[in-house]
């Protein structure tokens, strides 16, 4: 990167933004200059510090659209497919509260079993 032509820009008045992929579309967030060569290097690296987040758990959010899958296994003792209940879409912070959680059939929320 130039950074004699960033620095230019920046002192001329120039704002920096990005658009940071999220669960259902982006999240505009605004960049320093000096923050350009360490997003533009890993933008998932980048998306995972800004949410305070494993950039593994980054990409595990946004490939499940906010949603997570039920920890239980059923009798074929494959992992159920289903979701838990709940919004798809889960903002970073709520999906991690329902990690490890269970759909209605296994006796999560919305189930007769609990």
């Amino acid at each position: 990167m130039d950074k004699k032509t960033i620095d230019a820009l920046d002192r001329a008045g120039v704002s920096f933004s990005a658009s940071l992929p999220v669960p259902g579309g982006g999240h505009t967030i605004s960049l320093k200059a000096d923050e350009l060569e360490t997003f533009v290097k890993d933008t998932d690296a980048y998306s995972a510090a800004f949410f305070g987040v494993s950039k593994e758990l980054y990409l595990q959010w946004v490939d499940s659209e906010g949603t997570v899958q039920c920890s239980a296994n059923t009798v074929a003792g494959d992992r159920c497919k289903n979701t838990v209940s709940g919004f798809i879409h889960q903002d970073i912070e709520d999906w991690m509260k329902m990690l490890g959680g269970y759909c209605a059939v296994h006796g999560g929320e919305g189930s007769s079993r609990k």
